[in-house]
């Protein structure tokens, strides 16, 4: 796991540009504080700042190939890359690091190495013949990469937005469409930058730069659905694909632990974690207070004899973390979740380099709350919400529409139901239900000329979906733009890498291709996952439903330090979000001390953090 960046620009020879790369690595050493190197070529620099977890001794980057001409920096891991090197014997291996896999098999494949190249990663590989960047993004985003044009046509990218910044190549110029997708869904859409000039490769992308050209494309979408497989036997294989890839990402060349919640997630990576490595560390973080899932971490370790260590916030200061946030995110991002998850990865470095965490399975098996009204949405039966809807237009029609039982009527209604009548598809049912702003509010705050790219066509969408549709929604968006954006983040601020069994590829696949029925219903959800494991959990863990790793937001609003921060940067008139958003409907919504006032303190606390300028 490290810090990547470089630069091409064919009318510069590389000696001119090692100060740009510098610059640029000069904000990443916190992705690798181990090492930091360099390669310079006729028109091309690349840089790496290395955290060394596989080959510690030999495995430095960027890294070149037999030949020379071929040099890779890359962050990320190879998942099975030993059973990979041996399919690629031809190739004279130099090193045992999962890095040389990458020019391996850049030399077999070119740019279609994607299609064979497992694990989680972001790399660039310059290929000094053909004068060309190409680089890749793993299938999900676990990986982040961004890149940026300057003014000469020079091409830049990295880890983080604040190394390109640092580079000096570009003035960031703020993109008020971002802006309101943050206010929407608490994260920037995953496909583009708070920026307007900064971009981001998605997830499952590839991109080459040569002769002064971009081209992307998406070497890997979505399996199909298999509906032929039964429970029994989707259960045996789903037991069987977990536990390879808990043990492919064990493989490390130093301690690895893991993060432990106590839900049915972490608890099933753990649980199958100890099977290779017994004396596994755990670590959880302790909300006290009424959010507090402590107790289900501890009867989890205590079951697999982990040695356990648990963090609590007695004496954190949680606003000035907040500040924090903003350096190291580079963007807005309003998920409160990801104070505690900085918090334990600060805790967790102190005892290993890596940590397995349980990220990903509820997008993959259906385990977040909303889904389950979703799930009966789409097995109800369009008559049932069509002679409702009949009833409510005569109910109105004779004003009776808003008599006590008339309401009572529509409150008794399933959510299923409420949303059959409201929303003309599945998807615009997620899609409005999960929304923080509406539309409405957004024109409020002077939004108004933003609002139609959050659309996304799924006002007008058919009505032929199911829930798992939304699962792949929220894998291509909320997965990948707010959970591992955060875990990223979060954990590589201290220099930890964070790793997600549930992601290895084999095994989302599998879980992607399941039919819905063996994910969720009306009474249960991550049917699969409850049935493959339940036994290796505690008692008190199997009954659990998802509670969510969200922060007390209106109990922390109303400490003393957060409220100086709500006086100072929202009710302060002179604050820059006063220029962006409506000045009366900031203060009005700052003074309710609730998730949208968090929300608009995160945005405000963003635009007044200082920009990494060139050193």
């Amino acid at each position: 796991m490290c810090g990547i960046c470089g630069i091409v620009a064919y009318d510069r020879e590389g000696a001119d540009l090692q100060s740009v790369v510098d610059a640029a690595l000069s904000r990443l050493t916190h992705r690798g504080p181990d090492e930091r190197g360099s390669r310079s070529f006729l028109h091309c620099v690349l840089g790496h700042a290395r955290l060394s977890i596989v080959d510690l001794e030999s495995g430095q980057q960027p890294m070149l190939d037999g030949s020379g001409r071929i040099c890779v920096t890359f962050n990320g891991e190879v998942y099975g890359y030993e059973a990979l090197r041996e399919s690629l014997g031809k190739y004279s291996f130099t090193n045992s690091s999962d890095t040389e896999v990458l020019l391996a098999l850049y030399r077999r494949y070119g740019t279609e190495m994607l299609r064979h190249l497992p694990g989680m990663f972001a790399f660039a590989i310059w290929d000094e013949e053909r004068q060309a960047l190409f680089c890749g993004r793993d299938r999900f985003g676990e990986k982040p990469l961004y890149y940026a044009i300057g003014p000469g046509g020079e091409f830049v990218f990295a880890s983080e937005i604040k190394a390109i910044i640092a580079s000096g190549i570009i003035e960031p110029r703020l993109k008020r469409s971002a802006v309101a997708h943050y206010l929407t869904r608490l994260y920037v859409n995953p496909h583009e930058t708070i920026y307007e000039n900064v971009h981001t490769l998605p997830p499952a992308h590839a991109l080459e730069y040569r002769d002064g050209r971009i081209h992307t494309w998406r070497y890997w979408d979505f399996p199909n659905e298999s509906h032929s497989i039964e429970l029994g036997d989707a259960v045996e294989r789903f037991r069987e694909l977990m536990h390879q890839a808990v043990r492919r990402q064990l493989v490390a060349d130093v301690p690895v632990g893991a993060f432990l919640s106590g839900g049915l997630d972490s608890s099933t990576i753990v649980a199958a974690a100890v099977k290779t490595a017994p004396l596994i560390q755990t670590f959880s973080f302790d909300f006290e207070g009424v959010n507090s899932e402590a107790q289900f971490a501890r009867a989890v370790a205590e079951s697999i004899g982990s040695r356990h260590v648990e963090l609590r916030t007695v004496d954190t200061d949680l606003a000035d973390v907040l500040v924090r946030m903003q350096d190291v995110y580079d963007e807005p991002f309003g998920d409160s979740s990801n104070i505690p998850t900085y918090l334990l990865a600060k805790a967790a470095r102190r005892h290993v380099k890596v940590a397995l965490c349980g990220d990903g399975g509820d997008e993959l098996l259906g385990g977040y709350a909303w889904y389950r009204p979703l799930a009966a949405m789409g097995r109800s039966t369009k008559a049932s919400a069509f002679s409702y809807a009949v009833a409510r237009v005569a109910a109105r029609a004779t004003r009776l529409f808003a008599s006590q039982t008339t309401a009572t009527h529509w409150e008794n209604l399933s959510l299923a139901q409420q949303y059959r009548i409201r929303y003309p598809s599945l998807l615009a049912a997620h899609y409005e239900t999960t929304r923080w702003f509406t539309p409405r509010q957004l024109q409020e705050l002077g939004l108004a000329d933003a609002i139609m790219p959050l659309q996304c066509g799924l006002a007008d969408a058919s009505d032929h979906h199911s829930v798992g549709d939304a699962m792949r929604w929220d894998i291509s968006n909320y997965m990948s733009g707010d959970i591992l954006t955060k875990i990223d983040r979060a954990s590589m601020a201290h220099g930890l890498e964070l790793r997600a069994p549930f992601l290895d590829v084999d095994l989302a696949t599998f879980c992607i291709s399941l039919p819905d029925r063996l994910k969720i219903t009306d009474e249960e959800d991550k049917i699969i996952l409850r049935r493959a494991f339940s036994d290796e959990w505690p008692v008190c863990v199997r009954g659990r439903r998802k509670q969510g790793f969200g922060a007390p937001v209106a109990e922390w609003l109303a400490r003393p330090g957060f409220r100086e921060l709500v006086d100072e940067y929202l009710l302060n008139p002179r604050r820059k979000i006063h220029d962006l958003l409506s000045r009366e409907r900031v203060m009005a919504l700052a003074r309710r001390g609730d998730y949208k006032s968090w929300i608009l303190l995160v945005l405000s606390l963003w635009l007044e953090r200082p920009l990494y300028k060139p050193l």
